[in-house]
């Protein structure tokens, strides 16, 4: 069974079909040419979340799906080795532009094509692992936006210090998929060293990694959880929390979905905001911009989210200097 799936809304023959049964209708009259945007995932996209939104935002820019936009789907079932496959899928139909999420889907879609417009969704480390060679002006046919998620590092592990003072030790969730993760952890080790707090490591590749992995480490002294986001961790999130929240172990997040969702602590950009960016960027491009002279978009507020459940659950206290620092407290 194909883990491929299309979303397409109007094909060319649809359009010529309407045409011919207009009245009067003639070339004077011939709507301007659909435009697809092709959208590249390793999971199947969540309903009404970030980058499942890209149609409504781009309405709002004028590009309507079922009138002159078309949007092509492809997620890979949660196995990463698939992307390359499904991203040269997308080359052959050609679509106008990849949008892709995450830098493992924006490594195939470079991969599979150097003309066709690439937009990056939610990066980080997006020059240190190759996708780009300058943020401001990236060249190539690649941009998109960055989460700043390894340059937020420093503050996420000083608010966990706060919260949690005596943790021996954070242990980090990473995604060996992810194209950023070792830069990633190489800034977590700096940092967590200056501030007395020892890094481990514990890593997934694909879903069905989890269980075996909190089997073995089920009851051993993590200190607590920080994963790190990539379309695998952001989706499977809550057996990340059930886990932690089942060995007493604070967690630590990126982005406020995970919050709501049992995180302790969260502190990142909102997701929405980076989709709208990207929006903005798909957009420019569809009109006639090059996709290198669009920097890499990176946010300028940040959100921190504090879930009091969790707390109370751990048995844990989060200051009231937090709290009152907090742009939402879930209670």
């Amino acid at each position: 069974m194909s883990v491929a799936v299309s979303y397409r809304m109007l094909t060319g023959m649809a359009v010529a079909a309407s045409l011919l049964l207009s009245p009067g209708a003639g070339a004077a009259d011939a709507p301007e040419r659909v435009k697809t945007v092709g959208i590249l995932t390793i999971n199947p996209p969540l309903p009404n979340i970030t980058f499942s939104r890209i149609g409504p935002e781009l309405a709002k820019l004028g590009f309507v799906d079922g009138r002159n936009l078309a949007i092509e789907v492809r997620h890979a079932g949660g196995n990463a080795e698939r992307l390359p496959e499904l991203a040269a899928e997308l080359v052959r139909m050609k679509v106008d532009v990849i949008y892709a999420i995450t830098s493992p889907a924006v490594q195939a879609a470079r991969v599979a094509t150097a003309t066709i417009p690439i937009v990056g969704y939610a990066m980080h480390g997006a020059v240190e692992a190759g996708l780009v060679s300058n943020l401001r002006r990236p060249g190539g046919n690649v941009t998109g936006t960055d989460s700043m998620a390894i340059d937020l590092d420093a503050k996420r592990l000083e608010m966990f210090r706060q919260i949690v003072p005596g943790a021996a030790r954070l242990t980090v969730l990473s995604d060996t998929t992810d194209l950023s993760s070792p830069h990633h952890l190489k800034n977590l080790e700096a940092v967590g060293k200056g501030l007395g707090l020892p890094v481990g490591t514990l890593a997934i590749a694909r879903p069905d990694d989890f269980a075996p992995l909190f089997a073995a480490n089920a009851g051993k002294p993590l200190g607590g959880i920080y994963p790190l986001t990539s379309n695998t961790m952001f989706r499977y999130w809550p057996r990340v929390a059930e886990f932690a929240l089942a060995n007493r172990l604070p967690t630590l997040c990126e982005f406020r979905q995970m919050a709501v969702a049992g995180c302790l602590l969260a502190y990142g950009p909102s997701l929405d905001y980076l989709n709208e960016r990207n929006a903005a960027q798909i957009d420019k491009i569809l009109r006639g911009t090059l996709p290198g002279e669009l920097p890499v978009e990176r946010p300028s507020r940040f959100e921190l989210m504090i879930n009091l459940k969790t707390s109370k659950a751990l048995g844990v206290t989060v200051p009231r200097e937090l709290l009152l620092r907090a742009d939402e407290v879930i209670e």
